[in-house]
């Protein structure tokens, strides 16, 4: 009996909290879209390789609360692959390259706390690129799909700036076997939280562009 109470106790608090969730969706989409802007970094492993990958993401912001949009994403650090051509030794470098979407769910906990709930997903390619007798060539060159779910932790000073930090995980949809490499990882970044278009609305506060950083 007291099994049966605890599953219908769990049941309600789960339809409870995603009517919760559904309630302020619709409320954010129903204000006016902001524009937004940001630089993405986070760290990972490809293989046994450490491999930081940097983006930035375009997208609209709806009752700062809810965001979408997308942007470039691409390995910042070189990984390389060597082989062995007419007794020479040639090495390759590693291209990770995608566009990614996504969705951001925001939870504001207090002044300076929120809670960042992202989802990406991309589409892209990966491979090597070799320099043969003065000439680029690239190999193994395959379409990949990565999804991303990460959650962040910010603390913002005001609105200019703050600190974060991120986990989350890069599982690959569509992945490259002809690379050889494990592409599924953790991803994790702590770092300062930059926030340029507010910036600027300080700066120039009478321009177009400012008024609708604002609203």
């Amino acid at each position: 009996m007291k099994r049966i109470i605890c599953i219908i106790l769990f049941c309600v608090t789960v339809i409870s909290a995603k009517c919760q969730f559904i309630d302020t969706l619709q409320s954010a989409i129903e204000h006016k879209g902001n524009f937004s802007f940001c630089f993405t970094t986070r760290n990972s492993y490809i293989g046994n390789n450490s491999a930081n990958i940097f983006g930035f993401g375009i997208g609209v912001c709806f009752g700062k609360k809810f965001t979408i949009g997308g942007g470039p994403n691409f390995l910042s650090n070189t990984i390389y692959d060597t082989k062995i051509t007419n007794g020479d030794t040639i090495k390759g470098k590693l291209n990770f390259v995608f566009m990614s979407y996504f969705v951001e769910y925001i939870m504001t906990l207090s002044k300076h706390w929120r809670i960042d709930i992202p989802v990406f997903i991309g589409i892209g390619t990966s491979n090597y690129q070799y320099t043969d007798e003065g000439k680029v060539v690239i190999a193994s060159n395959k379409t990949i799909v990565p999804l991303e779910p990460q959650v962040e932790l910010d603390y913002n000073f005001n609105k200019y700036c703050g600190l974060y930090t991120q986990v989350g995980y890069r599982y690959m949809l569509v992945n490259n076997k002809l690379l050889g490499y494990d592409f599924n990882s953790v991803t994790y970044s702590v770092g300062i939280l930059i926030y340029p278009l507010e910036i600027y609305a300080g700066i120039f506060p009478k321009t177009k562009l400012a008024k609708m950083i604002e609203e």
